[in-house]
């Protein structure tokens, strides 16, 4: 959710002597800001006129301080609303194994889950082979999942016929779902595939995640297998582009991160 009352520009100063660019400066006072928290994730902007006025710059120069921190992550922008000052993303570590409820606990983060629905559906002849299905039917879940109360990601996870058959899916709205697996029906996860890949929001996304549509998001796909090599949960998790950051610790000793190009990208033989 953003605040509609914009912060008033008097509260930021920044030294017009120190030799940079005036808009430089203005980058690094508001951005200072930001990281003390006396401007807030949510808040927005005054117009650039306003802010050119109040600074005492010309409106170009504001609108190089915006488009420097717009490319930092530090402000973002909805078409007709304004600017505003970006949530702090969610570092999603690409480290052991882990459901998201797990991953959140460590963190420190509160996590709440709203389930959306959940049936069974014919899936492609593309995600049967994924899941090594006999037939083209699994069940499907869909969750929104909250980290501190705002809406993180949209997740979609398809599950074989018989595994879901088994599983209380109403208590998924407080319960991991790798951990009813493993203690409500014995199933234990050894290893995923994950991919994460650019993409956008449509419409109906960009309403569940309180977003804009066709802001630029993330797309992760984990295909995860159980320590016997079943193919137990298909997943696809969505999130705004500027609120999650990936990251690894990587080791020269140690297989790390695989960089594939996509399928189609131009040159790719």
């Amino acid at each position: 959710m953003t605040d509609a009352t914009p912060w008033s520009p008097q509260r930021i100063s920044f030294n017009r002597n120190d030799g940079l660019p005036k808009y430089i400066a203005i980058a690094r006072a508001v951005a200072s800001a930001v990281a003390e928290e006396e401007l807030r994730a949510g808040e927005l902007l005054p117009s650039q006129k306003e802010l050119a006025e109040s600074f005492g710059v010309t409106v170009m120069t504001v609108r190089q301080a915006v488009q420097t921190l717009i490319e930092q992550g530090i402000l973002r922008t909805e078409q007709g609303k304004g600017t505003y000052v970006c949530s702090r993303p969610y570092r999603l570590e690409m480290g052991p194994l882990a459901s998201f409820a797990a991953q959140i606990a460590a963190s420190g983060r509160t996590l709440r889950t709203e389930l959306l629905g959940y049936a069974a559906v014919e899936v492609s002849p593309l995600e049967q082979r994924r899941m090594s299905l006999p037939t083209p039917e699994a069940f499907e879940l869909v969750r929104l999942r909250f980290v501190d109360d705002v809406p993180l990601v949209l997740q979609t996870s398809l599950l074989p016929p018989a595994i879901a058959a088994e599983l209380d899916v109403e208590l998924l709205r407080t319960r991991s779902l790798y951990g009813m697996l493993w203690h409500d029906l014995g199933i234990r996860i050894d290893r995923a595939t994950e991919t994460v890949r650019a993409t956008s929001l449509d419409a109906e996304s960009a309403a569940l995640l309180g977003r804009a549509e066709g802001e630029a998001a993330l797309l992760c796909a984990r295909l995860t297998h159980s320590a016997d090599g079943r193919a137990v949960v298909d997943d696809r998790a969505l999130t705004a582009g500027d609120s999650v950051v990936v990251a690894a610790e990587r080791r020269s000793s140690e297989p790390g991160l695989e960089f594939k190009l996509a399928a189609g990208y131009p040159g790719l033989r």
